[in-house]
């Protein structure tokens, strides 16, 4: 399964289950993170803080657990 098509069945269930989807940052991290970049390198790479790349990767999982 490609990054993509993981973020796809992802972004899916959260919305048949919650009617939310992920938004724009999120789906960079889950993209990003599924191919093996740190949340450092996330940050540098979309110009984001550290401490919100993890935190909106944190939300995200937590509403797919």
């Amino acid at each position: 399964m490609t990054a993509q098509e993981s973020l796809n069945l992802a972004d899916s269930l959260l919305c048949s289950i919650f009617e939310q989807r992920l938004n724009e940052v999120q789906s960079l991290v889950f993209l990003e993170s599924y191919l093996g970049l740190t949340y450092a390198e996330i940050a540098v790479y979309i110009s984001y803080k550290h401490d919100y790349i993890k935190q909106a990767d944190s939300q995200s999982w937590r509403s797919l657990s």
